[in-house]
């Protein structure tokens, strides 16, 4: 499998898009990646005469999903940066009502239905790790289109880091390719230093440090998923920063902050509990109104810190809202688990020493009930019924035991 074969499943993909409609539902995570890939489908496909309808999701889980083909009522539906794991779980849902479109970069199953493709670039040997960000594999999915969307590369850029696949000075694989042709149309400038590369985009006339603009697009969407967020960010990625951007920003910095802040304080006094393997808590509805997806922001926030051990792996949880912006109300009685590992044991799984949380987390959630979809080896998550985070956490440390770690 290959980028060359990557392209031709987009190309069939395309036409077999074309042939259903041109009214698409859009399902994309609410992340930096997220949304810059929300932003290069909705405008390659409006451009092309699609008229599309956004729906931010933190996660991926079956009555979300029943939900959303409901709602589509027949039309074609496009995950992306999500969806790849859970695509039987969405060929269920559907149940052969819509042609789907499930564009991810995450590990992923094979897909149950024909009216079902799964193209996670994970599944044509293309590393969702570090090569591509979903926003990428969109921009890509965006030239299969039509070549004049080449203008979207910088698209690519902001998901790559916003989903820190810089980690090693610079960016590579499908990720450089789409930077390269920013570079190209003059809209992004690239600078070495030290054997590190820095990004700025140029292209709304002004210097806008990549990296930092791409970690407040995870700001807007994630802490301010229920308050409009992932619909300001979008319109950033295509707009850039405007005086909206700047307050919203702003406001829900200071949001985060101040939770943050409180619960590390909890947490550090007497709250993080240790086995084994596993370092974990709970912030049960502290980080309200802020979304589901803050926990693992505040997992990658204290990895490192000195309380926290560097060889265990690092379990947050928090109250999953029984509203979904765009969805409605859902009766579930649910808890987000996030996943994220100190720097040390980070890189004892990159060297392969250590299990990923790809497959550790999955492993276990599934045991009690779990759902999950998008997970990374150093990053992951899933939803749990209340009351089994003790279960969850046991059950991953028999599984690193039974490997003998």
């Amino acid at each position: 499998m290959s980028k060359k074969s990557y392209i031709a499943a987009l190309t069939e993909g395309i036409a077999r898009l074309r042939a259903e409609g041109r009214t698409v539902v859009l399902a994309h995570h609410n992340d930096a990646d997220g949304l810059a890939a929300a932003t290069v489908l909705e405008t390659a496909l409006t451009r092309d005469g699609f008229t599309v309808d956004r729906v931010p999701l933190e996660r991926v889980h079956p009555p979300i999903v029943e939900r959303i083909h409901d709602v589509a009522a027949g039309r074609p539906v496009i995950y992306t940066d999500l969806g790849g794991r859970a695509a039987p779980v969405i060929c269920a849902a559907n149940k052969e009502r819509s042609f789907t479109l499930i564009l991810d970069h995450h590990p992923a199953e094979e897909s149950t239905s024909g009216k079902v493709l799964c193209l996670s670039t994970e599944l044509f040997g293309l590393s969702g790790e570090k090569e591509i960000s979903a926003a990428t594999g969109a921009y890509l999915f965006a030239l299969a289109l039509n070549t004049d969307n080449c203008d979207l590369a910088y698209l690519g850029v902001i998901g790559a880091l916003g989903d820190s696949h810089d980690r090693d000075g610079r960016l590579v694989g499908e990720n450089r390719d789409a930077l390269m042709d920013a570079v190209s149309q003059g809209v992004i400038r690239v600078t070495e230093k030290k054997g590190r590369e820095t990004y700025t985009l140029t292209k709304f006339d002004k210097e806008i440090p990549m990296g930092p603009f791409s970690k407040s697009l995870t700001t807007l969407g994630a802490a301010g998923y229920a308050m409009g967020g992932p619909e300001l960010g979008v319109r950033t990625c295509l707009d850039g920063p405007s005086p909206k951007y700047e307050s919203k920003l702003a406001e829900l910095t200071t949001l985060k902050e101040e939770g943050f802040a409180r619960e590390l304080a909890r947490i550090e006094k007497d709250e993080l509990r240790k086995t084994q393997h596993i370092q974990w808590f709970s912030v049960g509805d502290g980080f309200s109104p802020m979304g589901v997806k803050i926990i693992g922001e505040f997992c990658m926030d204290i990895r490192d810190a000195g309380f926290m051990s560097n060889e265990k792996y690092i379990t947050g949880f928090q109250d999953m809202p029984t509203e979904i912006p765009g969805l409605g109300t859902f009766e579930w009685d649910l808890v987000k688990v996030s996943m994220r590992v100190p720097t040390p044991l980070g890189q004892r799984i990159i060297d392969g020493d250590m299990p990923g949380l790809d497959w550790l987390l999955p492993e276990a959630a599934l045991k009690i009930g779990g759902s999950i979809d998008a997970c990374h080896g150093y990053a992951a998550a899933a939803l749990i019924p209340r009351g089994k985070e003790e279960k969850l956490i046991a059950l991953m440390d028999e599984l690193l035991v039974e490997k003998g770690l």
